[in-house]
């Protein structure tokens, strides 16, 4: 299983390494190329999950560390069986 995580979101590091592999990265690195493989995305608002960057990948689950989803495409990931 593959997570791909905003660094910025506190207390994180360390809790999941030793059940995945986990890669933390910038908001402006949530790109289609980096999340490509991905499984899971651990977000904060700043990271926008449109169509565009879900597209083509393999993520079924999506957690947001903020309160609220309106920076996710609830609509497209409904449609597409993301969680």
């Amino acid at each position: 299983m593959k997570i791909i995580a905003d660094r910025t979101i506190p207390y994180l590091k360390g809790i999941v390494e030793s059940f995945a592999d986990i890669q933390y990265l910038s908001s402006d690195q949530f790109t289609p190329d980096q999340i490509q493989e991905a499984d899971i995305l651990i977000v904060r608002s700043i990271d926008k999950c449109t169509k565009e960057l879900l597209e083509g990948s393999r993520v079924k689950l999506i957690t947001s560390a903020t309160i609220g989803f309106d920076h996710i495409d609830t609509d497209y990931c409904e449609s597409h069986g993301i969680l």
